[in-house]
């Protein structure tokens, strides 16, 4: 019997974050919806060997980042350093009701290379040696054109297991038209497609949840936890689609709401929990992520 940890590696960008806090000030910290996620998995399962695979820069920024990353459990070893790079930054703005706007300075990310930096590395062979692989459709959306080609086949390729959270951008995106064939892509790859009713709206205009998972249930025969917001979530497992609501709380801030529940539905997943366990697990931690500020909120 191996003594090898359950593993998993969660491919994205990772970006400085700004976000209002008393009197006017700035708070500064890290996130990113494929870092988020990769923190919350970590919490949610201290024992698995989770890893960021990503590019940043290499000047004092990045250093505070990836420090931030080492401090949270977060493994390091497939984090590209270029000289010369410094990371991508947001700032955040929160309405009353927790509704959240997002304005970006991204479009130089030294993450848009985490391609090019993992195929020199091994590819295929290096994300086979986990457990899970979860990448978001900002993970694709930032690279060139041919990179997310060839992204999406070295994806299909692998023999390990994919999770897909479609997380559509527009302003990412040249075309829906281009999000939706990346998106169909990589649904019929992934064992475990995590998207939200809004990524529908975005691609198709289509609002109904049932409607949202029976197309999706077309493109894969895998499992599909569908986030409806404050109506919870829709879990699809073979025939069968069970509603689960959210938990009761004041929402501050739902920034981390989706990366938290992919975080823990993943956790518990890899631990050997059913998916109808798993999804409630991803409701209790996305409940205690809205009812503070910031994507990531203290351990």
């Amino acid at each position: 019997m191996s003594d090898k940890p359950i593993s998993a590696i969660c491919i994205g960008e990772c970006m400085v974050e700004l976000r209002p806090v008393a009197d006017g000030h700035l708070k500064r910290g890290f996130a990113g919806d494929a870092y988020n996620t990769a923190v919350y998995l970590k919490r949610s399962a201290p024992e698995i060997d989770v890893a960021f695979l990503t590019a940043t820069g290499d000047e004092s920024l990045s250093d505070a980042m990836v420090e931030t990353w080492r401090a949270a459990g977060i493994s390091d070893r497939l984090v590209f350093r270029i000289p010369g790079e410094r990371p991508a930054l947001y700032l955040i703005e929160t309405n009353a009701r927790g509704d959240r706007k997002f304005h970006y300075w991204r479009s130089e990310t030294p993450a848009k290379e985490w391609l090019r930096l993992l195929m020199a590395r091994g590819g295929a062979q290096v994300l086979d040696q986990a457990n899970l692989v979860y990448v978001s459709g900002i993970s694709l959306a930032i690279l060139s054109h041919a990179d997310r080609l060839a992204a999406v086949q070295l994806l299909g390729s692998l023999k390990t297991k994919v999770a897909f959270d479609p997380n559509i951008r527009p302003a990412l995106w040249k075309s829906m038209d281009e999000a939706r064939h990346v998106f169909e892509a990589m649904v019929k790859i992934a064992a475990i497609v995590l998207p939200s009713r809004q990524d529908y709206q975005l691609m198709y205009g289509m609002d109904d949840p049932q409607a949202q998972i029976e197309f999706t249930a077309m493109l894969t025969k895998g499992e599909i936890a569908l986030t409806c917001d404050e109506d919870g979530v829709r879990l699809r497992m073979g025939e069968t689609v069970v509603p689960l609501p959210t938990q009761a709380v004041t929402v501050v801030d739902t920034s981390g709401a989706g990366d938290s529940f992919n975080g823990a539905y993943l956790a518990a997943r890899l631990r050997g929990q059913s998916p109808l366990d798993a999804a409630k697990a991803g409701l209790a931690m996305a409940a205690r992520v809205v009812a503070q500020p910031g994507a990531i909120i203290p351990a």
